[in-house]
């Protein structure tokens, strides 16, 4: 492998860690749920989002969870469901923690929204 950076399908060069992304991010704020079962006992805390996409999203939780955690995630505006893991250590925050966590299947319909497509770029000023 050179040390240059390959290009994506646009022709522009792709970024450090920007190869690793699945589907365009979309800053959303969503109100939802975190049900974690804990052993004999479901546990419910509120978060929102800070981030979405088909694959997962960024929560703002009031609590930290360790990487490989898995939980249901309600969207609380449609009352749906989804299972998702947390992918990477959580980020304290002002607000608590930045928890990036990935859905157990992509769910492009579970956010509400049409996301841009995987070329999309903002013009720049």
């Amino acid at each position: 492998m050179s040390g240059q950076p390959s290009e994506g399908a646009t022709g522009r060069p792709i970024l450090k860690g920007e190869e690793r992304r699945r589907s365009q991010r979309v800053v959303l704020r969503v109100s939802v749920t975190i049900v974690l079962t804990v052993p004999g006992k479901a546990t419910t805390m509120p978060a929102s989002t800070a981030d979405v996409n088909v694959h997962g999203a960024l929560l703002i939780s009031p609590q930290s969870f360790p990487p490989g955690t898995h939980f249901l995630l309600e969207n609380n505006m449609t009352k749906e469901h989804i299972l998702c893991r947390v992918v990477r250590m959580p980020k304290s925050i002002q607000d608590g923690f930045h928890i990036a966590v990935e859905f157990d299947k992509p769910a492009p319909n579970f956010w509400k929204i049409s996301f841009p497509p995987a070329d999309w770029k903002p013009v720049e000023s």
